[in-house]
């Protein structure tokens, strides 16, 4: 997971701000590369270290760097895959809060020896769901954040999403229509080649 993460932080940060500034967070880190494979592995810990180093050089709190890349991760063409995968969740907003604790299970589908965080959802009351996220990494929770807060305006939703600590974040549906969903079909788009 670390190799996935850093390979993310690299590429939100390299399309936000310049590869300059990606140069100047892997100084700061002492990195010996500057260019993060996503199937090779990485000293544990390396990814909440370089997420800290980038939020250090970009005078932001860490956490709004992995929420940021959360997004990223959701908004950017580049990773319309990830958005696809977490569209097969449902056709509402709350369908796909619901198919959250599947995640792992769909991406090992994908790469088998992915190992996702553990996320579980329990339902408060109409419209207002708790999620836990559990990973060993401190990052993974408010990179869920950030995805959410990208899915509920991909389904058009409006809603409350909030981090509480590390691993609890709570979501508050208050419109289910708030806005146009984005354009999705199950079956992949034709390339114009």
């Amino acid at each position: 997971m670390d190799a996935l993460l850093l390979r993310s932080l690299q590429g939100y940060v390299r399309d936000t701000f310049g590869p300059q500034v990606w140069q100047a967070i892997c100084r700061r880190s002492a990195l010996p590369v500057e260019i993060f494979e996503p199937m090779l592995r990485y000293d544990r810990g390396l990814a909440d270290r370089v997420a800290q180093n980038a939020a250090d050089v970009l005078g932001r709190p860490v956490e709004t760097i992995w929420e940021d890349m959360g997004t990223y991760l959701v908004t950017n063409p580049s990773h319309e895959g990830v958005r696809r995968l977490l569209r097969f969740g449902g056709v509402s907003f709350a369908d796909f809060l619901h198919s959250l604790e599947e995640m792992p299970g769909r991406a090992r589908l994908a790469m088998s020896d992915i190992t996702l965080p553990e996320i579980q959802l329990l339902e408060a009351g109409p419209e207002q769901f708790r999620i836990v996220c559990r990973s060993r990494l401190q990052g993974m929770g408010r990179v869920l954040v950030g995805m959410l807060t990208a899915m509920a305006d991909d389904y058009g939703a409006l809603c409350l999403i909030e981090a509480e600590g590390q691993d609890r974040i709570t979501v508050r549906v208050l419109d289910t229509a708030h806005a146009k969903a984005r354009h999705f079909d199950l079956a992949m788009p034709e390339r114009q080649g």
